[in-house]
């Protein structure tokens, strides 16, 4: 008694990803495993919802229907960060500074940068 092989046992389904695999030797699978990685960043990078894509279209091949043209694309829509912002003044020329031109500067005060080692009298 001969059994036939798994692979063409009636009912069968093919696994989705080996019509993936098949698609240009391969290429969209490794692109949409890629994509996925980078989605996976980004939702973490920016702590929002994002959205993956895989569009297949499949066709009749013109003068032969029962040859079937398909397609797979991946894509993302990765969630945007916040935009960088700060608070700046407008002086008399409406340019935009940091500091209010309209406040008072108290004397003796100045920027201090932090890469600068602190005078001897503030690090004890």
């Amino acid at each position: 008694m001969t059994t036939a092989p798994i692979e063409d046992a009636p009912g069968r389904v093919r696994p989705f990803a080996d019509i993936l695999r098949d698609l240009k030797r391969g290429e969209v699978i490794d692109e949409a495993a890629i994509l996925l990685q980078d989605l996976v960043r980004a939702v973490q990078t920016n702590g929002k919802k994002g959205t993956f894509t895989l569009k297949v279209d499949i066709s009749p091949m013109k003068g032969d229907t029962n040859a079937l043209v398909v397609a797979a694309q991946a894509s993302i829509n990765p969630p945007k960060g916040s935009p960088a912002e700060a608070v700046f003044f407008a002086d008399d020329d409406n340019n935009l500074v940091r500091d209010d031109p309209r406040q008072i500067a108290l004397p003796g005060l100045r920027r201090v940068d932090m890469d600068t080692p602190a005078p001897k009298e503030i690090a004890k």
